[in-house]
């Protein structure tokens, strides 16, 4: 092939003769015309002939650059894996039937999935690399049937002899074009071929695990041993030591792919870890370098240390599942037991030992319930064994209701889950009795399971609520503020959310330990993944659910962060430091995220949401201009800052400092506790008097008579050494006394002076007037 294209190029491209003499300058004008050996009907004017030597020059070079791009390196290094997996999942399925057990054959299904899907995705890209390919094969193949092209070349000594290098460099261009384009196909077709021979394999491998599915639920509940009551040992095949071993090795092998495989996920988990590592640690320095150790105690946060290297260790295993949510049972199993681990060591440390031994209690049952996977023998001692540990299990979860009862977080959810576990237990004794043992293995591990969950799902839910806590104290701290506020208030508010998400895991989790998560997430899959259309628009219900969640997510973020930032849900009296507008926008920028998000997350076209915000405009037209000038009018707000969180306002006949802003509404607490929610277009049409724009004094004022008049001098004195004496009185403006009217009988006095805090008004007034009564009662001064 190379010598083929070799050729081709050096028959109309070059000639033989590389010198030939100089003439260029000596030729007659009519020759550069039209060659006397060339037809007129197919000669091409020099301009031309130039301009398809660049054409051709561009295209050899975009040849070279297109190749070039052909990068299957990462095919060819993940391949051989891929078949190596399903050669050893295609030996169990047909050579080792004693592995065809719910859990193994999960495993298969799981992991034959994502290399069906991986092998799908290359033979799409191998298929595009092909098809560019032969697009070049096919664009060399113009040039070289262009035979006017060829002619012109051959005859035209003097385009020949002028532009000699540049020809010469395209020779090499089209040999190396030509070569590198055949390996490169040659490559792509090889890869074509074994990569079609492992997709057609796994699903060969597929439809023999979908048999083996269904007639595993036909036999799910068959009789496999005698009745209990006969105390008969049935005889069952026994495993050999080398095919129980050859079993291990599979499973290691191919859990060792799917860890791979998820590696980036636990990149991702780790990150959080460290994000919540640090975090909290810096929180610990900054409360400690402020001396509030004692928000802390009073805080009452027990599970989170200032170095939480448990903490981080029980928030990453907790979140795994959601980073994947069909992984192999087994998969699930493995993080459970080193969340396990992990918990033991922190129960240790944060439970009272008789609570604690209730925990080792359950240590036991899942290390019994676990091994009992191992025994496929069988026989009459053991079942009696499992069949007591069930018993236990259904008085031991009686006892459950007594221990848990307050002390979990998830007190609601605990108690449906110990009757779940109850259950399960009670329908594992039933099966073990009528002979159906392994559905009472199943059983019995997911009910010990679902146990362990709980306590480590409600460890996981108090973390965070703690982590909330520490966050709120150190960001009041940093800022200046008291630590002290009422958390239980703001406490009910986001573990909602979290009580939600945990619930969502457990039940996961459950499901996959009773070997039906599969079925279920498969029926779920589909119900939200089939497409509907009305009229002109096709959505499926998964993205119609993911818009309203990405909108409930963004508006519970921008509720709640405030609190992140140290703003709470403080009185009148609390003295609030200003924000600057910084919080409301944020609220802004995580509604706006939120919203677009949520457009894209639910997979409509440009088009239609064109169509959504035409209609929107004809609904803002007819009734909703109220609405948007309020949320104009807070965009608006946020970035003139008339006023900011904190300041002391006065619109119409309203006094009172500013709560919060938000983007339709404000809100407003007076004096009297009262809280009254302003629209943000009111606010920026009327007149707002703000009493702290530039700083938080006020003048205050105090009027009053005093007798004899012939001693005003000296309660003058009296007054100003009082006003002198008083922190809340500023010292640095002048204070007047000023007399507004006077007879033989009394004179009226004004005293006018600056408070420190607006906010602290009256308080000022009241303890300077009680100090001015005092003093002028000890100079025997009268206030009538």
């Amino acid at each position: 092939m190379y010598s083929f294209f070799k050729n081709t190029f050096l028959l109309f491209l070059f000639i033989a003769a590389a010198s030939l003499p100089s003439f260029a300058q000596n030729v007659p004008a009519d020759t550069l015309k039209t060659p006397p050996s060339q037809d007129a009907s197919v000669y091409i004017s020099s301009d031309s002939l130039l301009k398809k030597v660049e054409l051709l020059h561009t295209t050899l070079n975009k040849i070279g650059m297109t190749s070039r791009g052909v990068d299957t390196k990462p095919i060819e290094s993940q391949l051989p894996e891929i078949q190596n997996n399903l050669a050893l999942i295609n030996d169990a399925l047909t050579n080792n039937t004693n592995m065809l057990n719910s859990r193994n054959i999960q495993l298969f299904q799981v992991l034959l999935t994502d290399m069906q899907a991986q092998l799908d995705a290359w033979r799409t890209q191998l298929f595009d690399y092909n098809k560019e390919l032969i697009s070049m094969h096919v664009t060399m193949q113009g040039f070289k049937n262009d035979t006017a092209f060829l002619k012109q070349v051959k005859a035209d000594t003097l385009f020949r002899e002028l532009y000699k290098t540049e020809l010469t460099g395209l020779k090499e261009k089209w040999i190396k074009a030509s070569a590198r384009m055949n390996d490169n196909l040659a490559k792509v077709n090889t890869l074509q071929a074994s990569v079609s021979n492992s997709y057609f394999q796994s699903m060969e491998m597929q439809n023999s695990i979908r048999r083996q599915l269904m007639r595993n639920s036909r036999g799910a509940f068959s009789q496999e041993y005698s009745p209990l009551w006969q105390f008969k040992n049935d005889s069952t095949q026994v495993i050999t030591k080398d095919a129980r071993e050859k079993s291990v090795n599979i499973q290691k092998r191919i859990l060792n792919y799917y860890f791979k495989k998820v590696s980036d996920n636990w990149l991702w988990i780790g990150l959080i870890g460290l994000v919540f590592l640090l975090w909290v640690m810096r929180n610990f320095f900054i409360i400690k370098k402020n001396n509030e150790q004692a928000a802390l105690q009073k805080a009452n946060i027990t599970h989170i240390k200032p170095v939480p290297v448990l903490s981080t260790l029980v928030l990453m295993l907790t979140i795994v599942p959601f980073f994947d949510l069909n992984p192999p049972v087994i998969y699930i199993q493995l993080i459970q037991f080193s969340l396990l681990i992990v918990l033991t060591i922190k129960l240790w440390n944060t439970w009272n030992r008789k609570t604690f031994l209730v925990w080792v209690a359950i240590l036991i049952l899942y290390f019994l319930f676990g091994f009992s996977h191992v025994i496929n023998n069988a026989g009459i001692p053991f079942r009696l064994l499992l069949l007591a540990a069930n018993i236990g299990s259904v008085v031991f979860g009686f006892y459950l209701f007594r221990v848990f009862k307050n002390m979990l977080f998830l007190q609601k959810f605990s108690r449906i889950a110990i009757g779940i576990f109850i259950a399960l237990n009670a329908l594992a004794v039933l099966c073990n009795f009528t002979g159906r043992l392994s559905v009472s293995k199943v059983m019995s591990s997911a009910a010990i399971f679902s146990i362990t969950q709980l306590i480590g799902l409600s460890v996981f839910i108090q973390l965070v609520a703690e982590f909330l806590h520490l966050q709120m104290i150190a960001t009041r701290v940093k800022g200046g503020k008291t630590a002290s506020f009422n958390y239980e208030k703001i406490q009910k508010s986001f573990t909602k959310l979290l009580s939600t998400v945990a619930i969502i895991c457990w039940f996961i989790i459950l499901f996959a330990n009773l070997n039906i998560y599969p079925i279920l997430y498969s029926l779920l899959s589909r119900l939200l993944n089939t497409a509907h259309t009305i009229g002109s628009i096709t959505f499926t219900a998964s993205h119609v659910l993911l818009f309203f969640v990405i909108i409930y997510v963004s508006n519970i973020l921008q509720k709640y962060v405030g609190y992140f930032l140290g703003e709470t849900e403080d009185d009148f009296a609390t003295q609030a430091s200003k924000k600057n507008s910084k919080l409301a926008i944020i609220r802004l920028l995580l509604l706006l995220a939120g919203f677009l998000l949520a457009i894209a997350a639910s997979g409509l076209a440009v088009d239609k949401i064109t169509v959504v915000l035409g209609a929107l405009g004809v609904g803002i037209g007819l009734g909703l201009q109220t609405i948007v000038n309020n949320l104009v009018s807070g965009v608006i707000l946020i970035f003139e800052r008339p006023f900011q969180i904190g300041d002391f306002i006065e619109i119409s006949d309203k006094k009172g400092k500013v709560k919060d802003m938000g983007i339709r509404s404000s809100r407003m607490i007076t004096e009297d506790g009262a809280e009254i929610i302003i629209p943000n277009g009111d606010l920026l049409s009327g007149r707002v008097t703000n009493w702290t724009l530039s700083n938080d004094h006020i003048r205050a004022v105090l009027t009053f008579k005093l007798q004899p008049v012939d001693l005003l001098e000296v309660a003058k004195t009296a007054i100003m050494d009082s006003l002198n004496a008083s922190e809340m009185v500023m010292q640095r403006l002048p204070k007047e006394i000023l007399v507004s009217s006077i007879n033989d009988s009394a004179a009226e006095v004004k005293v006018l002076f600056w408070v420190n805090n607006i906010h602290t008004e009256q308080l000022t007034r009241s303890l300077v007037l009680t100090a001015i009564y005092q003093a002028l009662k000890q100079k025997e001064i009268s206030i009538l």
